[in-house]
């Protein structure tokens, strides 16, 4: 998975501002890569299950 270096940087910004600056600083950059990785990845499932029922819905009407 590629994060493009706008995303990350938007990802950091927003997470700095959700958890504050010292548990920001806690992170490395490693960390937070991996970070914004998990969380796109959640949202790539929840959006494949979403699509996925809504197909089935029509499908079967």
């Amino acid at each position: 998975m590629r994060i493009s270096d706008e995303h990350f940087a938007e990802f950091k910004k927003i997470y700095k501002e959700e958890f504050g600056e010292e548990e920001y600083n806690k992170r490395t950059e490693q960390e937070l890569f991996e970070s914004a990785t998990k969380l796109i990845t959640l949202v790539e499932v929840v959006y494949r299950h979403q699509n996925k029922d809504n197909y089935e819905k029509e499908e079967t009407s």
